[in-house]
């Protein structure tokens, strides 16, 4: 296996590349951030050993910039740092590493987690990852990809702002849904979109522009089955209702066929409470930087939905008690 060490320290960079050499892994090494990432495309390793105070670049962003490409986001990160306070972790899992290792256990333990983040590695090549091919960047490449990521970051935070900022309006839950509708709207194009929600067992659908009866009827049984499957619920399609947002009437002729479709759980605490997709009659419509903001955004919108729901409990709720009240008078 190919293990990219990269650290500033070249004892620590020695000490690293012996232990693992010593197991019959091949090393490469990076003495900073530009020079991993560098180091990455020219090389790709099958596992990247990462420092993080590091000139240039820190290591957690050599690792957050490595993980926002699906080239390369397949590749384990084992953070290996002389710093082991909550802060560190927590950076660390945020950047998207695979491990955490201080460097006081650069035995036995360095080993027990290579092979950890190994098994990870396999699991990704199971699931179709595929290998890029190498690349050489110079210093100005990496620090454009720096420049878009964090572009896109910024994007992502003014999108998210648009979502909450929704749980501050006292809108009913329809209506919620229909705003969401029209946020997402703003960066991805899509002919057809649905909201469908577990409690509720609705699906809010959205059409953009006409689609054969058919195919509208099978995209909604597909959002059904999909937040059934994901949600492990036990109620068929046909118990879900549909609530339309839109006046567009569809057609009984022919017309084109969804070629793309594209899903993403909405969880709250750990649990699907809804589901969102999208789909459209171009072929490769959602592309890997706008699956990634989809999923950005998905908290946020459950959030929200979430948020939506129980406002309207709470005012069903009232109007009952108020209810109760004038008849107890």
């Amino acid at each position: 296996m190919k293990i990219l060490v990269a650290d500033d320290s070249p004892v620590i960079r020695t000490a690293v590349s012996v232990v693992l050499s010593a197991d019959g892994h091949e090393i490469v090494t990076a003495e900073d951030g530009i020079g991993t990432i560098q180091a990455v495309y020219r090389e790709m390793p099958d596992l990247i050993v990462l420092d993080i105070q590091m000139p240039r670049m820190t290591g957690y962003m050599a690792c957050r910039l490595l993980k926002e490409d699906w080239t390369v986001a397949h590749i384990p990160v084992l953070i290996l740092t002389a710093h082991d306070s909550t802060e560190d972790r927590y950076w660390a899992a945020k950047s998207g590493a695979d491990g955490y290792l201080t460097k006081e256990a650069l035995g036995d333990d360095l080993a027990a987690a290579v092979k950890s983040v190994s098994a990870s590695r396999a699991l990704s090549e199971l699931s179709g990852a595929q290998q890029a091919d190498p690349v050489e960047l110079d210093q100005m490449d990496v620090l454009e990809r720096v420049t878009s990521m964090l572009d896109r970051k910024l994007f992502e935070m003014t999108v998210v702002n648009d979502i909450v900022t929704l749980s501050t309006r006292p809108l009913d839950l329809k209506t919620t849904l229909v705003e969401l509708m029209f946020i997402v709207r703003r960066f991805v194009s899509f002919d057809v979109a649905a909201l469908a929600l577990v409690d509720e067992k609705a699906i809010s659908v959205h059409v953009d522009r006409a689609l054969n009866v058919n195919e509208f009827e099978s995209f909604v049984d597909r959002s059904a089955e999909e937040l059934i499957t994901r949600a492990d619920l036990n109620y068929e399609p046909s118990a879900m209702q549909v609530w339309r947002s839109d006046s567009i009437e569809m057609l009984e002729v022919d017309s084109e066929k969804l070629a793309s479709t594209f899903a993403v759980e909405l969880k709250m605490r750990g649990d699907v409470i809804g589901l969102l997709l999208l789909g459209a009659t171009t072929a490769n419509a959602f592309a890997p930087g706008v699956a990634k903001t989809l999923r950005a955004i998905s908290s946020p919108m459950a959030t929200v939905i979430d948020s939506s729901i129980h406002h309207a409990k709470l005012i069903e709720e009232e109007a009952r008690h108020s209810l109760s009240s004038l008849y107890d008078n």
